[in-house]
């Protein structure tokens, strides 16, 4: 009898390892946390292996199928600043690529004031210039000269780089010359790697080529020596070691090492995979928004059709590098933050300080004493006296402590001021999940909420009720989701070049050509770099499209029978269609494409998901509260709130609010007049109940509370980052794209700024205009005379459009703007 195959995932955070193992014929899983070692990641991943085998008869010598792994390893070599010493070589008169770099800074216009400038990953010092020049076309327009080339590249071999990067410009179109370059590098440093642009990110934009293959230059010491590492320690334990990549794929080990910028935020990438396997993959629901909340900050993405929405750019900290990532938006919210009242303000503020695990929040019993999140939950009845499945009490005095020094501050009760610290954290939240879809398009009704992490659960009911998202759903083991999703996902790689071309310059004919060529080289990569099969393999084709004068991308889905058949309307009317999808609009302008790109990935075999025993009856025997709960909601106090174990419950099962349901690794809060119902997976699907009778609200819940000015404070100011976003990306002025040469207002009808930069200058608008104001009606002017000093010169424009509700001027939002 064939012996039975295990396949594990491991996702490392900074303070707890998760994994969680598979078996592959019966779909068992086992999970395990433990702690983190920053000074060597592998340590805890093999000794959580060796722990987790201990379940399995004989596991201790057990060979693993495949170990699939989540890691910070990349992304904590950027942040910490340990990466390698690398040498760049550029073409003669850009030496100064990466100190020009882009006019963007973060903080939006003037930031540049304030903003310290960090030192280039590769130094001046250890910069040098090759000779030869290529047009655009990838012409020769200048040799490239090898002697001269190695006498100007002595100076920085006797300096002993660690990595060198050649970046050359237009080699996007030809390589030849970067190729050549290569050799002599190699010649003259035969054991430094080497990354050359037109592999690593073959497309345009010279300073994003450049930075991008940088950053691969500078991670790809530290990281091929902690996989050598950890596949020494698995040698004889596990067949395959894969590493997930920032857009949620697996890679090899050698393409790993080979392309280390492409999974530089490998670990947020784990959890929406995780998403995508128990909920897209296992139920009728395929459209996601998912929350993954832990101690310090949420990180939220959007799932369509069952896979994840990708960017073309990954940011890490202010640095952002041409590389595919899920499209994972992080906000300074998670159970540690800590709520204060400054004296300045006397406002509710939340976030995005946090506690961290040390000394924890007030109810830790660690030290802490300001009031977080977490406290707030407590306080208000949301967790049970002891997590971790009873190895954690809290100190429930410790927390009131905390949160009644925050309600004296704000003149408001106990109950008040955690309400408020919860509303407050959930609306910075809010915000971090429009981002991922009203800013992209989608309607968030349209989508079901995905709540993961060690404190999502709890937030899930609120953050469903603002984005009006449901079914709200738990998975099962939620705060190891991101192990299960590295277990189960697939290989993946992808390949890209550069055609930029007017539509009305090129030719179906020419694009499938391009395609081919494509198509050939990546089945190629997951043959023989993957181990993947042709015939396993699926293709996706995108186009990265824009409009003449745009400097940001659009990317489409082609389909290549419809390309053939219909020729490049096909491509025009997905453009059209996704810019309206994007921005409300679309243009009668020529558009270009700029980039072509293929992408492979295995063919889902597909592993069984044990199902649980179905319940006899919908509501579970009170045997499975392990306790009760007096829990507050909306002033209102319930008694005796059941505190349910998730492990005992069967498929049926409906649990109606108020109520918290509590496992290991997560608790979830039902509300009142909510119910939860748990699916033949394990799933929690959280729904309004039938009947309203268990929704009681005071009349003191439906009057303005002292914190709904702070509320309402904050949803504003995600509104004004909404209209920033949609600015930057559809400008065709590099003034406002470079320099972020425009601001945004939102006034009150007689024009005082309620959020915004500069002041307001919508009063002295409204003060020069006579006539009246009409609901549909824009202005747009650029006249500093006729608005009494609006606009200061004729670059400036100031475009107003009144909102009216009920017939009635509510809000002026308006941009102020420099062409």
């Amino acid at each position: 009898m064939e012996s039975p195959s295990y396949r594990l995932g491991v996702d490392v955070g900074g303070t707890f390892t998760d994994l969680l193992l598979i078996r592959e014929d019966t779909g068992d899983t086992w999970r395990k946390k433990v702690p983190s070692t920053p000074e060597d990641q592998s340590l805890a991943v093999i000794d959580g292996k060796d722990q987790i085998l201990k379940n399995i008869p004989d596991g201790a010598d057990l060979v693993l199928h495949v170990v699939n792994h989540g890691t910070t390893i990349a992304t904590n070599a950027i942040l910490e600043q340990k990466g390698a010493r690398v040498a760049l070589v550029v073409t003669e008169g850009y030496k100064d690529i990466l100190q020009t770099r882009r006019a963007q800074v973060p903080g939006g216009l003037a930031s540049w004031i304030i903003w310290p400038k960090p030192e280039p990953l590769a130094p001046l010092e250890l910069t040098v210039e090759a000779p030869g020049r290529l047009a655009s076309d990838g012409k020769v327009v200048r040799e490239f000269d090898k002697d001269v080339f190695v006498e100007q590249l002595r100076a920085i071999v006797e300096q002993k780089p660690d990595a060198v990067t050649i970046s050359l410009m237009n080699s996007f179109a030809n390589p030849v010359h970067e190729q050549a370059a290569r050799e002599v590098v190699k010649d003259l440093l035969p054991d430094v790697p080497v990354s050359i642009s037109s592999e690593v990110l073959p497309e345009l934009m010279e300073y994003e080529r450049t930075i991008t293959t940088v950053v691969n230059s500078y991670i790809e010491p530290s990281v091929s020596h902690y996989l050598d590492n950890l596949l020494d320690a698995l040698k004889g334990k596990a067949k395959h070691l894969r590493i997930l990549r920032s857009d949620g794929g697996l890679s090899s080990v050698s393409l790993a090492k080979q392309y280390p910028v492409s999974w530089v935020m490998s670990g947020p990438a784990g959890g929406v995979t995780g998403a995508v396997s128990v909920v897209a993959n296992q139920t009728r629901y395929k459209d996601l928004i998912t929350l993954d909340m832990g101690g310090t900050s949420t990180d939220v993405a959007l799932v369509e059709n069952g896979a994840p929405r990708i960017r073309r750019e990954t940011k890490i900290g202010d640095l952002v590098v041409k590389a595919p990532s899920i499209d994972v938006r992080t906000v300074g919210a998670g159970g540690g933050s800590i709520a204060r009242v400054p004296e300045v303000t006397k406002a509710l503020r939340v976030g995005p300080e946090s506690a961290g695990s040390v000394p924890g929040p007030a109810c830790y019993g660690k030290g802490g004493t300001m009031a977080t999140v977490s406290d707030a939950n407590a306080v208000l009845g949301y967790l049970p006296a002891k997590l971790l499945d009873g190895a954690f009490p809290l100190d429930l005095d410790m927390a009131r402590q905390a949160v009644q020094r925050v309600a004296d501050d704000l003149g408001v009760g106990l109950y008040d001021a955690a309400e408020g610290i919860l509303k407050i954290s959930n609306e910075t939240i809010y915000g971090g999940l429009r981002l991922v879809s009203v800013e992209q398009g989608y309607d968030p009704r349209d989508f079901s909420l995905v709540a993961f992490g060690g404190a999502g659960p709890l937030h899930a009911c609120s953050l469903g009720k603002l984005l009006g998202a449901w079914p709200v759903i738990i998975p099962s083991s939620p705060g190891v989701l991101c192990a299960l999703g590295d277990a189960t996902t697939l290989l993946r790689h992808e390949i890209a070049k550069a055609f930029t071309r007017a539509l009305n310059q090129t030719t179906a004919d020419e694009v499938l050509e391009g395609f081919d060529a494509l198509l050939a080289q990546v089945k190629q990569v997951m043959r023989d770099e993957q181990g993947v099969a042709e015939e396993k393999q699926t293709h996706t084709f995108e186009a990265d499209v824009r409009y003449s004068g745009q400097a940001n991308n659009v990317q489409v889905n082609l389909d290549l029978n419809a390309l053939r058949a219909d020729g490049l309307s096909h491509l025009r009317t997905l453009f059209d269609a996704e810019h309206v999808k994007l921005f409300t609009y679309s243009l009668s302008t020529e558009i270009e494409i700029v980039n072509l790109r293929v992408i492979a990935e295995e063919s889902r075999a597909g592993l069984p998901v044990k199902p649980l025993e179905q319940a006899e009856s919908p509501s579970p025997p009170s045997s499975l509260a392990s306790s009760t709960t007096t829990l507050v909601f909306e002033s209102v106090e319930y008694s005796e709130c059941p505190i349910w174990n998730r492990s005992g419950l069967l498929a049926g099962h409906i649990l109606k609010g108020p109520c918290v349901i509590s496992e290991m690794d997560s608790n979830t809060l039902i509300h009142p007049g909510y119910q939860a119902e748990v699916d033949a997976v394990g799933n929690i699907f959280i729904n309004e109940a039938g009947d309203k009778e268990s929704t009681r609200a005071s009349e003191a819940s439906l009057e303005t509370d002292t914190v709904a000015v702070d509320i309402f404070e904050n949803a504003l100011r995600n509104a004004r980052a909404e209209m920033d976003a949609l600015m930057t990306r559809t400008t065709m002025s590099p003034a406002i794209r470079e320099q972020q040469d425009e601001f945004n207002v939102i006034a009150e009808p007689g024009g005082k700024m309620l959020v915004g930069q500069f002041g307001s200058f919508i009063g002295d608008f409204l003060e020069a205009w006579k006539e009246s104001i009409e609901p549909g009606d824009i202005f747009l002017t650029n006249d500093p005379y006729s608005v009494a000093g609006a606009v200061s010169h004729h670059n400036d424009w100031l475009i107003l459009m009144p909102i009216f509700v009920d017939n009635k001027l509510s809000t002026d939002p308006a941009n102020h703007l420099h062409e």
